[in-house]
């Protein structure tokens, strides 16, 4: 953290030395609040009846309030705040207690006032890398759970996987286009992991979820005094992906202004804080995404051409769940398991008829609905095994057709259009006796032998009777 952007709280009972230190880090460019009691402190701190500091130069001996108290009670507070102690009655076993208190140095009166800056900034900068190590581990861990995963088998996953391949190592522009709920994010994340920033930061903006008027601030960031409210300097998104990607989703819901902004720090590699005036060079991979058309935005004039190319270097288009049936068995089980690890349950198995039914819906909400759908009846669904009957009745269902769609039939042959008939009608016969194999056998006029020899053709498992 820079000594710019940075507060300091100093707590002396010594006026003089409040004043001396005040003095000296406002010329080095902090912003300096002084107390003269422990009691204050903790009442700033774990309170908020003030500006919350970055650091926190504190005196030993205090008249209300030992300073090493002050120290305990912060650090049982959990509060990461950066403590450098100073004293004028030091020793080694005060120090070492303080130490192991949680302070991340001690100094000792008269205090050397390079020393205190030298301190102050390797305090506040060992604070910052540890601040940002944690946030890695926990997007590390979030991936490691399977909450960042891309799953599905099948042609349309393999090209998307192909992309991501080719797309990612690269330092250009991506823009992913597609519905909502098909995994835009999981798209842009995966991008992320294969470039060689994935060390670094992947910061997300999200247009259509932050009001118009505070974009820019979420963006860009602003200087003290900026707007009423506006305290202290404050980073943007922007700077904060600094060496790594930024992930501007829903970039069609962006105002014209917001568009021309972002398209000047793109052409410019530089942006300015709200309210500033001093340039920030910034060193930031763009992966946007968009449910919009973007080319009909262009020709409506709501979005900017310009942009729009400057974005789309890579363009990449992340299929919809009914582009992708074959998949969705893989993604209901996933599901499930996760549900299951969630709540400490068991998770449960699907019949092969629910997954014939799962695979027949449109899925208009995409994989995001077809999860919903997996939780609502993993958690509703009585028994270990999860059934047709047991999928909610008023989800969305594709209307049947009377004939096939003409442009399969030149690709079927005669026997296997009689094969696929006859497979429905004994997926179909199965569902209506809930799955027992001796009523479905006498409900076709079939033998069990002979059912069994054809449910193992058509690849339909069924639970022993």
């Amino acid at each position: 953290m820079s000594p710019k952007a940075a507060r300091v709280l100093i707590c002396d009972d010594e006026p003089g030395i409040r004043t001396t230190l005040r003095q000296i880090l406002e010329d080095e460019g902090y912003e300096v609040d002084t107390v003269g009691g422990g009691l204050d402190v903790l009442s700033r701190v774990l309170e908020g009846s003030g500006p919350r500091p970055d650091a926190l130069l504190l005196d030993v001996w205090l008249p209300d309030l030992d300073g090493l108290e002050v120290l305990s009670r912060l650090r049982a507070a959990t509060v990461d705040l950066p403590v450098i102690m100073i004293s004028g009655h030091g020793n080694v076993e005060t120090a070492v207690t303080a130490v192991r208190n949680g302070a991340d140095d001690f100094l000792q009166k008269p205090l050397s006032l390079e020393r205190v800056l030298l301190t102050l900034q390797k305090a506040l900068e060992r604070t910052a890398l540890a601040r940002e190590r944690d946030e890695l581990r926990r997007e590390l861990a979030s991936r490691e759970s399977g909450e960042e995963t891309l799953l599905g088998d099948g042609p349309a996953m393999a090209r998307l996987r192909e992309e991501i391949r080719r797309a990612g190592p690269s330092e250009s522009r991506v823009l992913i286009t597609g519905e909502s709920g098909v995994g835009k994010e999981l798209v842009a994340r995966a991008l992320h992991d294969s470039s060689p920033r994935a060390g670094k930061r992947f910061v997300e903006v999200n247009g259509a979820a932050i009001p118009d008027e505070l974009i820019e601030n979420e963006l860009f960031g602003h200087v003290k005094g900026a707007f009423t409210g506006a305290t202290e300097d404050r980073k943007g998104k922007w700077e904060q992906a600094d060496g790594g990607t930024l992930f501007l989703d829903e970039i069609g819901d962006m105002s014209a202004r917001t568009q021309a902004k972002i398209l000047r720090a793109i052409q410019d590699g530089k942006i300015t804080r709200v309210g500033g005036s001093r340039t920030i060079a910034t060193d930031v991979r763009i992966i946007a995404a968009t449910n919009r058309d973007l080319p009909s935005m262009i020709a409506a004039g709501t979005f900017r051409e310009d942009l729009y190319f400057r974005l789309a270097v890579i363009p990449i288009q992340v299929p919809t769940l009914a582009e992708r049936p074959e998949d969705i068995p893989v993604l209901a089980r996933y599901f499930a398991e996760r549900v299951a690890r969630e709540r400490g349950r068991r998770p449960k198995t699907f019949h092969p008829l629910a997954l014939e039914e799962l695979a027949r819906r449109p899925w208009r909400g995409n994989v995001r609905e077809l999860q919903n759908v997996v939780e609502r009846v993993h958690l509703m669904a009585d028994g270990s095994v999860i059934r047709a009957e047991d999928l909610p009745a008023d989800g969305p269902r594709r209307t049947p057709s009377a004939e096939p769609p003409a442009e399969l039939l030149p690709d079927q042959t005669l026997a296997e259009a009689r094969e696929g008939f006859e497979r429905r009608i004994v997926l179909r016969a199965l569902q209506d006796q809930k799955g027992n194999v001796s009523r479905t056998a006498e409900r076709l006029g079939l033998d069990r032998t002979t059912l069994h020899r054809k449910l193992r053709a058509f690849g339909i498992e069924v639970e022993k009777e």
